[in-house]
């Protein structure tokens, strides 16, 4: 709800910015007339001086509700995933406890530091954005009443323009879950490359290995 509330707060603002807009045009104009004494032409309204507060305290209030609803959103979110992060982290914990030999063999330290660090944060990431498709559709719809009554039916031409990137977008979107999947392959290389220098730091100051061993790390580093 509050997520809802968060999204929906910014596309009506405009409305209540031309309204009070409105209502100032016409004041300034009933005041130019009250100066030069004439009078009102017919069909100028002269909009009475409570609807003017009305209408900034309403802009008031529904920007301390966008500011409170946006807060409490991420914190209610952040607290999911620190409870989904802490629940990962834990079974992946638990699963390391009782690997046999040959599945410690296929998933080395730097594959597990790596889905720790990383495929967790995805993860975390997943329930934020899940959260926020949920609204989407609403906002999408509001965001087209909002633009036909600012701006007329001409508004429903930049909604199609978007709707149109939508392909573009997914293929942009599946073509750097491709990259990702083949940047882990070298960051397992170099997190194992790291493990192995440091593990055998005695050895490697022994043999003055420090230039071939960073050289190595760098390569990998470069391809990821």
């Amino acid at each position: 709800m509050a997520r809802l509330v968060t999204e929906l707060i910014p596309v009506f603002i405009p409305i209540l910015v031309k309204l009070t807009t409105t209502f100032a045009q016409q004041k300034r104009l009933a005041a130019k007339h009250a100066l030069a004494a004439t009078a009102t032409p017919a069909g100028m309204a002269n909009p009475p001086n409570w609807q003017g507060y009305v209408l900034v305290v309403a802009m008031f209030a529904m920007l301390l509700l966008y500011s409170w609803s946006f807060q409490w959103f991420f914190f209610k979110v952040g607290k999911a995933t620190i409870i989904v992060r802490s629940a990962l982290i834990s079974a992946v914990y638990r699963k390391s406890l009782v690997l046999s030999a040959q599945a410690r063999s296929r998933l080395t330290l730097g594959r597990l530091t790596n889905l720790v660090s990383s495929d967790i944060s995805q993860v975390e990431r997943g329930v934020t954005n899940a959260i926020v498709c949920i609204t989407i559709p609403v906002q999408v719809i509001a965001s087209i009443i909002v633009l036909v009554y600012m701006i007329g039916p001409s508004g429903i031409a930049g909604w199609a323009v978007v709707i149109g990137f939508v392909p573009i977008q997914l293929w942009a979107s599946r073509y750097l879950v491709r990259l990702r999947g083949q940047a882990i392959r070298y960051t397992d290389q170099r997190i194992r490359a790291t493990r192995e220098a440091i593990q055998g730091i005695k050895v490697v100051k022994a043999f003055a290995w420090e230039q071939p061993i960073l050289e190595t790390m760098q390569h990998v580093r470069s391809k990821e």
